[in-house]
């Protein structure tokens, strides 16, 4: 649309018409979106539009009532107008820099499921607190999930009936798409796991969602777990009684392989039935390095590999940068060993 000249003294409702109509966020990450960083045509005129609408003092705008019969102050309309010019600005300076923003994550129709949507809050992103964020891996493997349990969860999901579901464990859940996917494909009891600063927006997701997953079957919760201090949530997460462990990209640093291996050997049920799907993004030398270590643990510990399978996707949300990831289905073998001697735990 055309984008008013504030030097005719537009209406607030032309004006804020205009403001949200430059919104830069698709509804669904397989949509087509403008990329960070590139500057279409029309791109420069918008953005002197923001600036002009942060810096006006809009002395033609009179007291109004909304379509709702509020009243709106001049001071009202003002402080509306900045603050959705300051988002749009925002928008266009990346992720880091934006607000708050709600995602619509879809896992495809299939045969045997309807087309699941999951609308996600994802906050500001502050410091290092990655898991407010929705990464490519989560994506990925929550769409495949339907896929990895006809074929390799077989015995686990196809067994559960309405007052039996398996249970499920979710590793770092972040925002929770894997888990509420996992709930709702498998029609399981998904447990879903963070740190404590992650935990208030991920139960918010929860309970956004939580029609959509018992709807298909499906039940969530979550908890707090803090990979160093996991004796801490005991007895609300009770050791070696989940069929299924899953963590999709839960490795950032160099003590996080035998974190989570920990975890794994911590809660997945005894027994060569239980399995472990871990999701790793294979993005550089470090990452590469984080899978192996990872691996070589479970290895030494009483693990063994069931399928392994690589996929490439993009790594971000509006991001062209392509990324494998590489998924893995581990079982206990029949000489489970204890890891790191009986005082691990």
């Amino acid at each position: 649309m055309d984008l008013p000249s504030l030097r005719q003294n537009p209406s607030y409702n032309s004006i804020l018409k205009a403001l949200e109509s430059l919104q830069l966020k698709p509804s669904s990450w397989d949509e087509t979106s403008v990329p960070e960083g590139t500057h279409p045509e029309g791109d420069v005129s918008a953005n002197v539009f923001l600036i002009s609408v942060i810096m006006s003092e809009f002395e033609w705008l009179q007291e109004m009532k909304d379509d709702a019969g509020v009243v709106l102050s001049v001071d009202d309309q003002k402080e509306k107008l900045i603050t959705e010019a300051s988002s749009r600005m925002s928008e266009r300076c990346g992720r880091s820099a934006a607000g708050e923003m709600t995602r619509t994550w879809v896992i495809p129709k299939s045969l045997a499921l309807p087309e699941i949507r999951f609308d996600i809050r994802e906050p500001p992103l502050t410091g290092d607190q990655i898991g407010l964020k929705t990464w490519g891996t989560s994506y990925v493997l929550a769409k495949r999930l339907e896929f990895i349990g006809s074929e390799y969860l077989g015995p686990i999901i196809n067994d559960a009936t309405p007052s039996n579901h398996p249970k499920i464990l979710e590793l770092g859940a972040g925002t929770g798409l894997v888990g509420m996917a996992a709930a709702a494909v498998w029609k399981s009891r998904v447990l879903l796991t963070d740190l404590v600063d992650i935990q208030e927006n991920m139960m918010f997701n929860i309970n956004k969602n939580l029609s959509t997953v018992s709807d298909l079957g499906g039940r969530i919760s979550g908890e707090v777990l803090d990979w160093t201090k996991a004796r801490e949530a005991l007895p609300s997460l009770r050791c070696k009684e989940f069929e299924i462990v899953i963590a999709a990209d839960p490795m950032y640093d160099h003590e996080h392989p035998e974190l989570v291996a920990k975890m794994v050997k911590m809660f997945l049920k005894e027994g060569t039935e239980s399995r472990a799907l871990v999701a790793i993004p294979l993005r550089d030398a470090h990452t590469k390095r984080l899978a192996l270590h990872f691996a070589t643990i479970l290895e030494n510990t009483g693990f063994c590999v069931v399928h392994q399978d690589h996929e490439t996707f993009n790594d971000d949300w509006q991001s062209e940068e392509e990324v494998q990831v590489q998924w893995t289905i581990w079982r206990r073998t029949e000489g489970d060993l204890d890891f790191d001697g009986p005082s691990s735990f």
